[in-house]
């Protein structure tokens, strides 16, 4: 059980598992799917709130596909894309500008890719 769940910590913060990451980012960020078609990985619905929201990899093509369901209750749009490399960041800044969102800012932290912007 113990090396199980080492092996998922691992597999997260792994080159490969960035790499990939980014490579999704990048993709739906140049491509973005239709609204209609991506569907969010979760049972649970869930509500944008004041809080950033961690984009996982199987939930990329939710968020890249409709911006606007990450968007809060005071207008803000606030991604983390955990473990996400910095080579995504202008082409997601060119999406949110090409959306007209105003303020795009990319931050690279620890955790991963942050993306901030108003509507």
């Amino acid at each position: 059980m113990e090396a199980a769940a080492e092996r998922m910590v691992t597999d997260c913060t792994s080159m490969t598992g960035r790499i990939y990451l980014t490579a999704l980012v990048i993709g739906f960020a140049l491509f973005p799917p239709s609204p209609g078609t991506a569907g969010y990985d979760c049972k649970a619905a869930t509500e944008p709130s004041s809080e950033d929201i961690a984009v996982r990899s199987d939930n990329v093509c939710f968020y890249l596909a409709d911006l606007h369901r990450a968007i809060n209750p005071q207008g803000e749009l606030r991604l983390l894309f955990p473990g996400c490399l910095a080579l995504a960041a202008p082409l997601l800044l060119f999406r949110l500008k090409r959306e007209g969102f105003s303020d795009c800012r990319a931050l690279m932290t620890a955790d991963g890719l942050f993306l901030s912007a108003t509507r």
